[in-house]
């Protein structure tokens, strides 16, 4: 069995948590609402929601990776099984905005709103691709240091060169379907995936230096949030400089959450599956409020028109909702495997199958 690291359970049940709240407020709070101090300030809060998601997946995929990277660098059972999860996770990402549950009506918008929407990339999308690279370059077999050397300079390549990108022509020339992953998205590779490459960083530093990685953390940290707040100060590259700032923030919050972990533990059990299972949770989550082309989101009902009061009191309704589904399908996985895997499957191509056969 996989050992479980508690405060990456942690860092991804906040992230999953704001998700929750941000997209609760986002998409019924009264419009009235929304020029209040605290929405306002709230805005800059959620922007650091999906870093941290994404931030941890890295985390996650270099403890994963690091010790074990004989096995994911020749062709096996078990890089078969990580390939098989980093393409559904995009699959996933695609089946949540399709326009239509029919191929046929799918076909037939290309070129519309909705059709666009669908393309768009969200952050499973983000996370799928991002993890996909570094596998790949596992496969080239490299030394450690040519890894840490290499992802690092991505990382701080894709920032800076974010607004060459959004105002490239050759980008804008390219089909919508590989467009969509550079701008024009929510979450376009470019920005976005350094944030899983620095959590993958973190991940290679941790598992070096198990017991000191703390304190290079820290001191990284500090010397980020510095330099961001200089580069600020001087007024230049500004996704480079919201970057590192955020980044540095996210990686104190992982050391806080690392270090008080023996803390942690003493949490309820269910606080704990919140984080194991933030997958589920997140789409979930997203079909409750937005809807999905099985059904109608909260958002179609009640639009932008509550109060606060009111959207707080949706956002503990979800809350618990999401806790007890996370507990059940956690269990359900640890217990009845068998059982759980069946569901899945029977999910999955019962969905496939009624998608390319549905002609209305």
């Amino acid at each position: 069995m996989k050992k479980r690291y508690l405060f990456l359970d942690l860092l991804r049940a906040i992230a999953v948590a704001e998700m929750i709240h941000g997209h609760s407020l986002d998409g019924l709070l009264d419009s009235a609402l929304r020029s209040t101090p605290f929405f306002v300030n709230w805005i800059h809060v959620r922007g650091y929601t999906a870093p941290v998601f994404l931030f941890a997946a890295g985390f996650a995929f270099a403890l994963a990776t690091l010790p074990r990277s004989h096995v994911y660098s020749q062709f096996s059972r078990t890089l078969l099984t990580r390939l098989r999860r980093l393409l559904f996770i995009i699959l996933l990402g695609y089946l949540m905005y399709l326009p239509f549950f029919s191929l046929r009506k799918t076909i037939l918008s290309v070129g519309t709103s909705g059709w666009d929407h669908f393309l768009g990339v969200d952050i499973l999308r983000c996370i799928g691709v991002s993890a996909l690279f570094l596998q790949f370059w596992f496969l080239l077999k490299p030394k450690r240091v040519i890894t840490a050397i290499t992802i690092g300079a991505i990382t701080v390549a894709l920032p800076i060169l974010t607004p060459v990108i959004k105002q490239s022509e050759f980008i804008q020339s390219l089909p919508a379907f590989i467009k969509y992953y550079f701008v024009d998205s929510r979450f376009p590779l470019f920005y976005y995936a350094s944030f899983l490459f620095s959590g993958f960083l973190m991940g290679l530093l941790y598992t070096r230096l198990r017991d000191f990685w703390w304190k290079y953390a820290v001191t990284t940290a500090i010397l980020l949030i510095l330099f961001g707040l200089a580069l600020q100060w001087s007024g230049g590259l500004p996704a480079f400089r919201a970057f590192i700032v955020k980044c540095g923030v996210i990686i104190l919050l992982t050391v806080m959450l690392e270090r008080g972990e023996n803390l942690w533990e003493r949490l309820p059990l269910v606080a704990k599956y919140f984080g194991k299972e933030s997958l589920v949770v997140y789409v979930v989550h997203l079909v409750v409020i937005y809807g999905s082309v099985f059904n109608k989101g909260l958002v179609s009902y009640w639009g932008q028109t509550l109060s606060y009061s009111e959207v707080y009191l949706f956002v503990l309704w979800l809350f618990v909702a999401m806790l007890v589904l996370a507990y059940f399908w956690h269990r359900l996985k640890l217990e009845h495997m068998p059982v759980a895997n069946w569901v899945k499957k029977t999910v999955y191509w019962s969905f496939l199958i009624i998608f390319l056969l549905r002609p209305y």
